[in-house]
């Protein structure tokens, strides 16, 4: 049985809800989750596209060409830049940012992806499986 759960940008001016239920809980290595997260991966809590909402604020959006092939856009709060989610469109999910969720200890990773983008210093933790890549 799923309820909601929320989060929001560091500045408080943009929020969003959704599902207690992720389907995929990960660590993404991939180049644009390296860039936008500062850090070698980003904590990408996968949800149906539709289940996210936003409930306070107006985020921008910004399209990115993913490792993938596949284009991404981006939502992020346009006063402070945090990133809120990211809109996997054609996939139907949204990548939400684990650490934007008022309670991060939703968040427990269970798969990697994309570790071959990972820097070669980087140590990826070996216990997680691969998340096969999705086809275009």
């Amino acid at each position: 049985m799923s309820f909601q759960i929320e989060g929001g940008c560091s500045c408080g001016s943009c929020r969003f809800s959704t599902t207690n239920e992720a389907v995929y809980e990960l660590l993404c290595y991939c180049t644009d989750c390296q860039t936008v997260s500062g850090s070698t991966s980003y904590t990408a809590y996968v949800e149906p596209l539709d289940t996210v909402a936003i409930i306070e604020g107006l985020p921008a959006k910004y399209a990115v060409n993913a490792d993938s092939g596949r284009t991404n856009a981006r939502v992020f709060c346009p006063d402070c830049g945090t990133r809120l989610y990211a809109e996997l469109e054609e996939l139907g999910f949204a990548s939400v940012n684990a650490m934007a969720l008022d309670d991060s200890t939703h968040f427990c990773p269970t798969l990697n992806h994309y570790t071959e983008s990972a820097p070669d210093w980087c140590q990826v933790n070996a216990k997680l499986d691969e998340l096969p890549l999705i086809p275009r």
